[in-house]
């Protein structure tokens, strides 16, 4: 019986670490696998950018001591927005609700126009 015991012993032994190695060598075979196939995932690659639309007003930051904001949450495009019915101002809404709003210039950019450059 101890016989038997030591033989199944050393035999568990042995599948374990097989096992173990099999599991490494798996995980470094994907490892590797991903390291090669590594390839960035960009998206709205062919769609056109707004800052580069005849029709996008940059923004500006007139008082000093604010964070600077950037252009991208707060640029505005000139397609769309609103007069003031009592001042006749206008406001013009932000590019990037006009992007992602269907109805306005959408994700395919509709209303889309290239700057001239110079």
């Amino acid at each position: 019986m101890k016989l038997f015991l030591c033989i199944l012993r050393k035999l568990f032994k042995n599948i374990f670490y097989t096992l173990i190695m099999y599991i490494l060598i798996y995980c470094f075979m994907i490892k590797s696998i991903l390291a090669i196939t590594k390839v960035p995932i960009l998206r709205n690659l062919k769609y056109p950018v707004c800052i580069n639309c005849v029709h996008f007003i940059e923004h500006t930051n007139n008082y000093p001591y604010d964070p600077l904001p950037d252009s991208r949450e707060f640029g505005k495009c000139k397609m769309f927005g609103e007069i003031d019915l009592i001042t006749g101002t206008i406001e013009y809404d932000y590019a990037k609700n006009c992007r992602e709003t269907s109805k306005k210039c959408g994700t395919n950019a509709s209303c889309y126009e290239e700057k001239t450059k110079f």
